[in-house]
This record gives C-alpha cells, sequence and structure tokens, in this order.
C-alpha cells in the first residue's frame, strides 16, 4: 500500500514541535537529574532512561524536520513508536504513583499526554494514496 503526506507544512511543524518539546525534556532532566529525583519521587535511573529514550526520538523528529521530502517509512516508525512510548508511559505511571510526588505524578501524565497528542498529530498527515 502507498502512502502520502496530507500537509507537508503542517507536518513538519508537529515534527518540529516533537523536536523543541523532547529535546528541551531529555537535556533539562539530563542535566538536573539528582534535583529532579527528589522533586519528582522518581530514581535517576528512571529519570536518564526516560531522558535518552526521548532524545533519540527528538532525534528521529528532527531528521525527519529537516527532509525535504519526509521519508514517510521513518515518521510511520516514529508515529508507532511514540504509540508505543505512550503506552509505557502509562505503565511506568501506574508503577511510581505511589512513590512519586504530585510533581512527578504530573510529570508522568503530561509526558503520556503529549506524546499521545503527537503520536496522532503525526499520524493524521500519514494518507493512503489513491492509485
Amino acid at each position: 500500500m502507498k502512502y502520502s503526506i496530507k500537509n507537508n507544512s503542517l507536518l513538519k511543524q508537529i515534527l518540529w514541535a516533537d523536536t523543541i518539546l523532547g529535546a528541551t525534556t531529555a537535556i533539562i532532566g539530563l542535566i538536573f537529574t539528582t534535583i529532579l529525583s527528589e522533586l519528582l519521587g522518581l530514581s535517576t535511573s528512571l529519570i536518564k532512561i526516560v531522558c535518552i529514550i526521548t532524545f533519540i526520538y527528538a532525534v528521529v523528529a528532527f531528521i525527519l524536520a529537516n527532509q525535504k521530502i519526509i521519508s514517510i517509512s521513518l515518521l510511520r516508525v516514529l508515529v508507532y513508536a511514540n504509540w508505543g512510548w505512550t503506552i509505557i508511559s502509562t505503565i511506568l505511571l501506574l508503577f511510581h504513583f505511589s512513590n512519586a510526588t504530585i510533581l512527578g505524578i504530573v510529570f508522568l501524565i503530561l509526558q503520556i499526554i503529549v506524546v499521545a497528542a503527537l503520536a496522532y498529530l503525526e499520524g493524521k498527515q500519514i494518507v493512503k494514496k489513491i492509485i
């Protein structure tokens, strides 16, 4: 089955948002891991893992945002990966709900919402080609 991009300009804006949000979260998280661990009530290893994974997503979004012709197969990988990370983030919320502070719970919930929204918005830009 062949696919195309519904609106390249809008997709690039979404990909730039994905890049900026992911990179910012990752960099701040990696720089302030210890402080965030205390503030969020989450382990430093969990914060580092989340930041590294988030940074990888940001890099992929950056690559896609800078392509003249967006790779639909790489975009689909990003969308599926974002949905996967949404599920994993939900599991993380459930496992860490009792240990996390209110700010930690809010962080984990926001992560679920933002990643799911990005997956949805990016995925809506992939349409089946009518041959």
